[in-house]
């Protein structure tokens, strides 16, 4: 029975292990020939569907399969199941953001694309969901994403999204980590669904658009669980403190963004002071705080608070010397006006031995520099942009636990100090100011230095490999912009460090080629432009052109051939150093202003260009058409080189194209019709070339040009009337062409021209990224001259028809382009007369009609024209007075009609008669003056006056003899024979009388 029992018992034991096996098989997972499989077929289905919905350029998911070694999803990138119950828990597809390096370099992962697929519901079990730093194509974030009941963890920032968050996320109770941030086209109406996630701890819902939510701090309120809140740039309403919300709990909140929401006030941070006790952290930058509130003072906790950008104006309040936690305080890009050491007594209290970070940058703070030495633990000083003064050379911090130092771009003088007092410095930036001097070598020996910026200074004298030295760790290196500065190292010199980026423009380099910098292998940034070198490119720069994101060697006179150069077609948009200030998004080449030589096929090696600068140079022959993938070019300037052959016409596949000056070459060919669809060029220039043909129709769909350069060509055929179409055109120069036909009628159509020179360059070509600033892009005929288009304030505006064979009438609807500079039809078959209202273009700087078939009279409004500097009417057929213009007869030569000028010595016949009239008149005036009454005075006078003088004599014996004496001496004084022949009758009368008495 024992025997029986025990079989039964066996039987029995056997039979349940089976079945518990049957049931594990079905509940925990499934048997294969491959081994123990953990995945569910359901989940595993629902993940492959999901593959099949997205893009995957990198493999990201190539661990994802249906063969029989990829059964196990368990073992999938990016997906973990329960070690218990083996459901799929967690799902993260995120990629780890460009420029972050791995082991083997920086991150080349390409996001993935597509859309979230709905099987992603049978995943039920899901805690964790991370489809960041991905690209969803602009789409939803679905509705389903509110059923998975057990989510604690959502992030889908950074991941493209658009359109309205869907209300069913707040069904997710459980949830306590939840991130939207960084999707620009997402958008909330309310904030109902926040309400409900009680649970909350994080929540970031930066760049998402809160614009139209009324009252989104009563939703806030309700987040008891919240401990870090992100709302950055979300557009947020102002508050008034009657509608605050009121607090019933203290929720554990410590930090806290509402930077860049210029529209709330301090009213909100009240509230967030009433909401919790223990805030840590507090960005408020880029608002409009005015004055710091009391109530900061009681925030006991803060160590990190950032108020830049605001319109904090005088001081600091001195309740900040008191937050014994203080760490980092930014305080940068206000409006403080006291002078530094005022600003920094406010501060004496605790913060002074706690804090670590200080930013007093881009204010108004006078004076120089204080005592820092009681901040014993600050290791960043940022007093950048301000209005500091005087010689650091004694006054300098006496911080030894310095790690950041920028004092540039203020006023500081004098030499450098013994900088060694600051063994930790990383990162120093003096810049911007007039410090003078030779550079200390012992500045070699800040060996932790990874950032040395002295560039626009005064210093002087010579650098050697000796003030670098020691600097294993330097990676950017800036002596720009001090003209008196040489930087002499030995050709043989291994530098310690590998920089990624050094500037020497301005500042002697040369005359050779810095041989020292063949051993640097990551330099992404190189500006050597004005560096006085006199050489030409050694072949090792294609060693250092391999990467670089920015390469200027332009304004030298490097020479000779350009060298066999393999530029790198690396995939730029997944690589970014993480050091550079400002990050370029393709790569930047300018050799402008040299004297290399040779072909340019070099331009076919990269499909990273966004920027290409060439210009003043000798480079020659054809261009390669091989531009159709280099779709990120923006800015292309080629003038003034021996270029010849056809235009490419793969110059059509670049979209993004905003200049392209090919002036000065010898192009031949017509216009490529692949040019249409460039709708983004703001500047063309292609003067001084070969063209041919006409100018095409559908050059009026450019509608962004803002110039249109044509001229010095062979382009025949009339101006077609579409050009009329480019609104925003301020400069056309089709002059010296073969062009035929009239002037169309439909000019007044460019509007840009129908108001006042206003426009700025950099906001009409848009400022190139980094550095380039174009102002040489492109030049006109000014006054004899080529002249920049571009003058320091406003953009010049130019139309010039001239040397062309146009006939017809100058239309009168030219003269609503008020904001004309310059004007010049000169040199055509222009008849009919001058437009009577030309003087409406009161910004007129110069006028050229001359060479022309013009007829009729000057018009008098020509007076108004205050500011004409060049006018030139010259061999037309005009005729009449001319008005009373400032300019000489050399202005009008050639018009044998004209007068009224003296220079001409032509007068009008109206002048002439006018003359024989005023002398006539003159003539009568004379004959009313001697009148009947003018003789008789005359007559009586002579009466009165020579009876006066007779009657002396004759009753004055004395007068008398002295009379008769004095006419005998007179007498004497004539010869005999004159006398005797001379004697009249009462001559001989007068003897008689003198005898008798």
């Amino acid at each position: 029975m024992t025997s029986t029992l025990t079989r039964i018992l066996t039987h029995v034991l056997v039979s349940t292990v089976l079945i518990l096996a049957c049931l594990g098989s079905t509940v925990f997972g499934q048997y294969s020939s491959a081994g123990n499989i953990r995945c569910f077929e359901m989940e595993r289905q629902a993940l492959l569907n999901l593959k099949d919905e997205l893009v995957d350029e990198s493999g990201t998911l190539s661990s994802w399969g249906a063969a029989r070694n990829q059964m196990e999803c368990c073992k999938w990138r990016g997906v973990r199941c329960d070690n218990v119950t083996n459901h799929v828990t967690q799902l993260s597809l995120t990629i780890p953001p460009p420029g972050i390096y791995q082991h083997d370099g920086p991150s080349t992962v390409a996001p993935l694309r597509g859309k979230i697929s709905s099987s992603l519901l049978e995943l039920k079990h899901l805690t964790y969901l991370d489809l960041s730093l991905n690209d969803f194509e602009y789409s939803n974030i679905p509705d389903f994403i509110g059923s998975f009941q057990k989510l604690q963890y959502l992030n889908l920032s950074s991941a493209n999204f658009n359109g309205s968050i869907p209300q069913s996320v707040g069904n997710l109770s459980e949830l306590m980590y939840l991130d939207f941030s960084s999707n620009s086209g997402l958008f909330s109406e309310n904030l109902g669904w926040v309400a409900h996630l009680g649970s909350l701890e994080y929540l970031d819902l930066s760049f998402v658009e809160l614009g139209n939510v009324s009252n989104w701090l009563f939703a806030i309120s309700k987040l008891i669980s919240i401990k870090e809140l992100h709302l950055k740039n979300c557009g947020l309403q102002g508050i008034l403190p009657s509608s605050l919300p009121s607090v019933n709990a203290s929720a554990p909140l410590a930090t806290l963004d509402l930077s860049m929401n210029p529209g709330i006030s301090s009213s909100a941070l009240s509230f967030f002071f009433n909401f919790s006790t223990s805030l840590t952290s507090i960005d408020f930058s880029f608002n409009n705080i005015i004055v710091l509130g009391s109530a900061f003072e009681n925030q006991i906790f803060l160590e990190h608070l950032d108020l830049s950008n605001n319109n904090l104006e005088g001081g600091i309040p001195k309740f900040l010397g008191n937050m014994s936690n203080l760490v980092y305080l930014d305080l940068s890009s206000n409006s403080l006006m006291l002078p530094l050491s005022e600003i920094m007594s406010n501060f004496s209290g605790s913060v002074e031995k706690n804090l670590k970070h200080l930013d007093l940058s881009d204010n108004m703070i006078t004076g120089s520099l204080p005592d820092f030495s009681k901040f014993s633990s600050l290791n960043a000083l940022v007093l950048r942009g301000n209005m500091l003064n005087g010689s650091i050379t004694k006054d300098y911090p006496n911080i030894p636990s310095l790690v950041h130092l920028d004092l540039s771009l203020n006023s500081f003088t004098g030499e450098l100090p013994d900088l060694t007092i600051y063994p930790l410095l990383e990162r120093l930036f003096l810049s911007g100011n007039m410090f003078n001097g030779p550079l200390n070598e012992n500045i070699g020996s800040l060996s932790e230095l990874k950032v040395l910026d002295l560039g626009s200074n005064n210093f002087q004298g010579i650098v050697t490999e000796s003030h670098l030295f020691n600097l294993s760790r330097l990676r950017i290196l800036v002596l720009s912009s001090n003209p008196l500065l040489t930087v002499n190292i030995s050709s043989q010199w291994i530098p310690p460090f590998q920089l990624i980026a050094i500037s020497l423009s301005n500042c002697k380099a040369g005359p050779r080629f810095p041989q020292w910098l063949r051993n640097q292998n990551i330099l992404d940034y190189i500006d050597f432009s004005f560096s006085q070198i006199v050489d030409t490119i050694p072949d090792w720069i294609g060693d250092l052109a391999s990467r670089p994101i920015r390469l200027n060697l332009s304004n030298n006179q490097i020479h000779g051939a350009f060298p066999e150069i393999g530029f790198s077609s690396f995939n730029l948009s997944n690589y970014m150093s993480s050091t550079i200030h400002v990050k370029a998004p393709g790569m930047i080449f300018d050799l402008s202003r040299n004297k290399i030589t040779g072909e340019a096929t070099f331009l076919c090696q990269s499909e990273e260009w966004i920027l290409i600068d060439l210009s003043n140079n000798l480079f020659l022959g054809h261009l390669p058409d091989c531009f159709a993938n280099s779709t990120k070019i923006r800015f292309l300037n080629l003038a003034n080189n021996n270029f010849s052959g056809t235009i490419p016409s793969s110059f059509g596949s670049l979209p993004l194209l905003s200049l392209l000056n090919l002036r000065n070459n010898s192009f031949s060919g017509g216009i490529p019709a692949s040019l249409r669809s460039c709708t983004g060029l703001k500047l063309v220039d292609f003067g001084g070339n070969r063209l041919t043909g006409i100018i095409p129709t559908w050059i009026g769909e450019l509608f962004s040009l803002v110039v249109l350069s044509l001229r010095f060509n062979e382009f025949r055929g009339m101006i077609p009337s579409s050009i009329c179409n480019l609104q925003n055109i301020v400069v056309l120069d089709l002059s010296l062409n073969k062009i035929s036909g009239v002037i169309p009628k439909c000019l007044d159509n460019l509007t840009a021209m129908t108001d006042e020179p206003k426009q700025n360059f950099s906001n009409i070509v848009g400022t190139p990224t980094l550095y380039y600033t174009l102002q040489d892009a492109a030049f006109f005929m000014w006054k004899g001259a080529a002249i920049n288009y571009v003058n320091p304030k406003t953009f010049v505006e130019l139309l010039d028809l001239s040397s062309n064979a146009l006939t017809g009438d100058i239309p009168s609807e030219i003269t609503k382009l008020v904001g004309l500079n310059s004007l010049n039809l000169s040199r055509n078959s222009l008849s009919g007369q001058i437009p009577a209202n030309i003087g409406v273009l009161k910004y007129l700087d110069s006028l050229d009609l001359s060479r022309n078939q013009l007829s009729g009279g000057i018009p008098a409004s020509l007076s108004q024209l205050n500011f004409l500097g060049v006018f030139d009417l010259t061999y037309n057929n005009l005729s009449g007075r001319i008005p009373p213009l400032k300019f000489d007869g050399s202005s009008y030569v050639g018009n044998p009609g004209l007068c009224g000028r003296l220079e001409l010595n032509i007068s009008c016949p109206e002048d002439n008669k006018n003359t024989h009239q005023d002398g006539n008149l003159k003539h009568e005036e004379d004959h009313e003056l001697i009148s009947k009454g003018f003789y008789i005075c005359m007559g009586l006078g002579f009466v009165f006056g020579f009876s006066g003088i007779l009657g002396v004599i004759l009753l004055n014996k004395s007068a008398r003899c002295a009379y008769f004496k004095l006419l005998e001496a007179i007498e004497d004084c004539v010869p005999i024979h004159e006398r005797r022949a001379q004697k009249s009758p009462s001559d001989l009368r007068r003897e008689a009388m003198i005898k008798k008495f």
